[in-house]
């Protein structure tokens, strides 16, 4: 929507004027998805509040679950961030040769 729109891109103006990144992360499935087995289904989800996974036991509260997806997803996406600028930046010197 719009205003979620907005508010999104005056966080990332706020971040990088401070030299921080911002980094959205698309939350599809991160309430849905076993952080231990990867086990993907609604079915995990036995209430509103808790998760279960149906594949391996795994049990927690599911906003925590989520929160905890979602934070695992944004590290991945930092590290591939940070590795790309390093494989673009870094050559060899005459000396590594």
């Amino acid at each position: 929507s719009e205003g979620w729109g907005q508010f999104f891109k005056m966080l990332e103006y706020k971040q990088k004027k401070r030299g921080h990144i911002f980094l959205q992360i698309n939350p599809k499935n991160t309430s849905r998805t076993c952080p231990k087995c990867g086990h993907v289904s609604k079915d995990n989800r036995s209430t509103q509040a808790h998760f279960c996974c149906t594949n391996c036991g795994y049990t927690a509260n599911a906003d925590e679950n989520a929160a905890g997806n979602i934070l695992r997803a944004g590290l991945a996406r930092l590290a591939q961030k940070v590795n790309s600028k390093r494989s673009q930046h870094c050559e060899p010197s005459e000396a590594e040769q």
